[in-house]
């Protein structure tokens, strides 16, 4: 078994772990416990929430994260690959197979997700205290919301971008649902339609990782989760600050 192959495979590990949303201390813990595996002792992986680095005997490979979501059954099949791994129940061409099966599976289809998106906005409209026609306006709010994401994702727009746009289009749909009569509190609309932008599982990430030591990690990932509600912050702010601009009130036609 050459070190290039194994190289290859835990480098490939590393990088699909560090796309789907995985914590730094994982994805380094993880490509430990393959090597030791293969009774691979002079090794050394470095993981950052942007890059990988990893090196064994004299060959080293480095992977430039470009794309990062946050899909949390793909970082548990990765797992579970590593421990079949581990555990000898598989060799190294099967579990490159696997690995390349997991990386190319849509593990949910996207009406499925969709879907799901939609009634957890209509449970977190209840949850923040709404009446029935706002949950009914959020659930077609954050519908729309992920048809419209996965538009933008397949445009390979900036992540800032999209999820400015999200918050824009969430403030938009809101609105307009108000003015045709679904839905009498716009705030809880738009609160509850926002929550799959709202980056939770990256600042949570983020401490865990902090807890860890890794700092570096962590404090780009908290970055990240700022700058993300930043993100929806203005997006929805410019929609509301125009409308109101333009009407005057949130609902056309009625008396300020």
């Amino acid at each position: 078994m050459e070190d290039n192959e194994i190289l290859d495979f835990v480098s490939n590990v590393g990088r699909l772990l560090l796309e789907n949303g995985a914590e730094t201390y994982r994805v380094e813990d993880t490509i430990g416990r393959i090597l030791k595996s293969l009774n691979i002792t002079n090794s050394e992986t470095f993981a950052t929430s942007t890059g990988l680095f990893v090196c064994i005997q004299n060959h080293t490979k480095v992977n430039r994260i470009k794309k990062r979501s946050m899909n949390l059954e793909r970082i548990s099949e990765i797992n579970n690959l590593s421990r079949k791994f581990v555990s000898k129940e598989i060799d190294l061409i099967e579990a490159k197979e696997k690995l390349k099966i997991i990386e190319n599976s849509n593990l949910y289809p996207l009406p499925l997700v969709t879907l799901s998106i939609g009634i957890t906005c209509f449970f977190f409209s209840l949850l923040f205290k709404g009446g029935i026609y706002d949950a009914i306006s959020a659930f077609i709010v954050g519908f729309l919301l992920n048809i419209f994401t996965t538009f933008l994702s397949k445009k390979n727009i900036s992540n800032f971008l999209q999820i400015c746009l999200g918050g824009l289009f969430v403030a938009i749909i809101s609105l307009i649902n108000l003015n045709i009569g679904i839905g009498k509190d716009v705030n809880n609309v738009i609160i509850s339609s926002v929550m799959p932008l709202v980056p939770g599982v990256c600042f949570t990430n983020a401490i865990r990782d902090i807890f860890e030591g890794d700092y570096i990690s962590g404090g780009s990932r908290i970055f990240e989760a700022i700058v993300t509600a930043v993100s929806i912050a203005i997006g929805v702010g410019v929609v509301l600050l125009v409308w109101l601009n333009i009407f005057g009130t949130f609902l056309i036609g009625e008396v300020s």
